[in-house]
């Protein structure tokens, strides 16, 4: 149900594009985004111009380099403030911290890392996070920026489990449905928050790859 009065707050989390190295464990390990993942955020963003303008009043992103960086030039391209945000970093996944599942895999076998795909709630990487840490400190991020956004339409670049994380609490899934959704590099999904005489509501919609 929508509220005609409601005052609305747009989200669009934006996952980051392809970085250096490929497909790894990477966590908090901080590698620059490819030539390719360059082309795929931007391609993404740009897909949501009108007139050749962006319809964001400012953008929000992880402090790490592949979301950064994008970041930053896309607030000077536009002329937009740009916020970094320490707790909208990747989870960090301790031992396996950038490495490969296939390393991973013949350090350690296969038993761990796959009870942790399966139920990331329940198994955390060894030296790594734990999944209810993290819940908790997105959690806090969040409902900071619910409460006092930048603007009326936001960009927010992150992460795998930070997009999915923010967008599990939104749709209140249980924690062991934190990977649920299938978010692709330069994924995009939008947020619409409501303030309104009955309190707050938050909807999702799907508007990227």
């Amino acid at each position: 149900m929508r509220f005609p009065e409601a005052e609305q707050t747009t989200i669009d989390l934006l996952r980051h594009g392809e970085p250096v190295g490929g497909r790894m464990l990477r966590g908090s390990t901080d590698h620059p985004l490819s030539e390719t993942g360059w082309q795929q955020v931007t391609d993404a963003v740009m897909r949501q111009t009108v007139d050749g303008h962006v319809p964001y009043d400012a953008i929000v992103t992880s402090p790490l380099t592949r979301c950064r960086e994008f970041a930053l030039w896309l607030g000077e391209e536009f002329d937009l403030p740009v916020q970094v945000e320490d707790d909208f970093a990747e989870l960090h996944l301790g031992r396996w911290e950038g490495k490969t599942h296939a390393q991973v895999f013949a350090e350690e076998g296969t038993e761990r890392m796959s009870a942790f795909w399966f139920d990331p709630a329940a198994v955390s990487p060894p030296g790594g996070e734990t999944l209810q840490a993290f819940d908790a400190r997105l959690a806090e991020a969040w409902q900071q920026l619910l409460s006092n956004p930048p603007g009326k339409h936001v960009l927010v670049v992150a992460h795998l489990f930070v997009c999915n994380g923010l967008l599990r609490q939104v749709i209140e899934q249980p924690l062991s449905r934190v990977l649920a959704m299938d978010l692709p590099y330069a994924a995009m999904s939008r947020v619409r928050h409501e303030r309104h005489a009955l309190g707050e509501t938050s909807f999702v919609e799907w508007i990227g790859r």
